[in-house]
């Protein structure tokens, strides 16, 4: 009996120690959603740590969460904290003008870890404009297991953050 719990126990560790060999070491996710605003005024809202903090939907249901936003534009960070969302720091890394921002994820808590986040503006008229919203992270050899859960886990958030920015950005319009 003992002998059959050591080789049970042993082949576990084994398939622990081998299957990340099989899995991605990179993660890459987007998601987009078209706004009825034009491409000036959803970028230029998207440089601003400050209004993301209003559309950001990680902190929903977490009472605890608290954000520090310094600056505006490249090289402006939020850092947050909180019970369920954990700690981190996003910095504006790079912005192409109506085009691209770039964002460099740094996690604290409740693992460590990088990332980079890319808001990307495409002018689909001069009232409409797709926002994608990607994310993609190199992960380490045993955190190759969480790439396959984390399009579950992150992508109904980035689908709310994204309905959350149209609704703010829209209200902002006129209404004929």
């Amino acid at each position: 009996m003992l002998k059959k719990i050591m080789l049970a126990l042993c082949a576990f560790v084994a398939i622990i120690l081998i299957v990340p060999m099989f899995l991605s070491s990179h993660f890459s996710m987007s998601r987009s959603v078209e706004i009825d605003a034009p491409v000036t005024l959803v970028f230029e809202k998207l440089t601003d740590l400050n209004v993301y903090d209003k559309w950001n939907p990680f902190p929903e249901g977490d009472p605890t969460n608290k954000t520090e936003i310094t600056g505006l534009g490249q090289g402006s960070f939020l850092v947050w904290t909180g019970q369920k969302t954990g700690s981190g720091k996003m910095t504006i890394s790079q912005v192409e003008p109506l085009q691209k921002i770039s964002v460099k994820m740094e996690f604290y808590k409740p693992m460590q870890g990088e990332g980079v986040v890319n808001w990307l503006t495409n002018s689909k008229s001069e009232s409409k404009t797709e926002l994608i919203w990607t994310f993609d992270q190199e992960l380490p050899y045993f955190n190759r297991y969480f790439g396959l859960i984390m399009e579950s886990m992150m992508g109904k958030r980035f689908e709310k953050g994204l309905i959350n920015y149209k609704n703010l950005i829209e209200k902002e319009i006129p209404k004929n």
